[in-house]
């Protein structure tokens, strides 16, 4: 059987779009001309509250879904879910506010080892991505925002490795045939968004880039979580704040 289940969904013309949900009276209480252009999606409650502590932003609440931590001319977004479908919905209604530039940084599963990874490509085995595009093995970020977010790493002396990511819909059905198969392939890290966030933003042309702390590792036999460890909450600190500059800087 074929995904999604009407052929050729992706050449169809969609009911309503996200600009008509942004400009619907009850969503848009105040004028939200002036939001940012470019944003940080993040996953942690304890990194927007360290960034809150630290930079002061302005917030900006448009619904449960969605408020805006504003710094300059950057927005951070905290996910209030996790999985493609919220993170979808949450970027296209950012784009429709005319958001253009997006660096989602999060916590991934390690096929291999802790540490810091620069996404260059996911493998699309989540359903969001295939209602946008035909289905691909892979979903690429944007090339010239992944360099800049490199040379940010690289200024920082922040040790990182360029890798591909597994994007999934079930985090309880990452099954040990298939972990050892994309280990195998070279893939580092498994997640829930990258690469829908990625076919999301080659439809609607804006840019996105994404790394992720490794924060659990699957191996052959057991699983290591550490999400509360040092090495991985210190991680996930600088990994923010080197985002931050990144957008700051352009």
């Amino acid at each position: 059987m074929r995904y999604p289940n009407f052929r050729n969904k992706h050449l169809e013309q969609a009911l309503f779009n996200p600009e008509d949900y942004v400009n619907w009276k009850n969503y848009l209480k105040k004028d939200y001309k002036k939001a940012p252009k470019k944003y940080i999606l993040i996953y942690y409650p304890k990194i927007l509250n360290c960034f809150k502590r630290k930079y002061k932003p302005k917030r900006i609440k448009l619904y449960r879904l969605i408020t805006i931590y504003q710094y300059k001319d950057v927005g951070v977004v905290c996910m209030t879910g996790i999985g493609s479908p919220h993170a979808v919905t949450v970027m296209e209604e950012l784009i429709a506010l005319g958001g253009k530039e997006f660096l989602n940084i999060g916590a991934a599963g390690g096929l291999k080892d802790f540490g810091i990874f620069l996404c260059e490509k996911a493998i699309r085995d989540e359903g969001t991505s295939s209602h946008y595009l035909p289905h691909r093995k892979f979903a690429y970020p944007d090339k010239e925002l992944t360099k800049r977010l490199e040379k940010s790493l690289i200024k920082n002396n922040l040790s990182f490795l360029k890798t591909a990511s597994w994007t999934i819909d079930a985090p309880y059905r990452e099954t040990k045939a298939e972990i050892q198969k994309y280990r195998k392939e070279g893939i580092a890290t498994v997640e829930m968004e990258a690469s829908a966030l990625f076919v999301v933003a080659q439809v609607r042309k804006v840019k996105i880039a994404s790394a992720f702390v490794v924060s659990d590792i699957l191996s052959d036999d057991k699983w290591e979580p550490q999400f509360d460890a040092k090495h991985v909450n210190q991680k996930l600190y600088q990994l923010f704040d080197i985002a931050l500059e990144c957008l700051l800087e352009k």
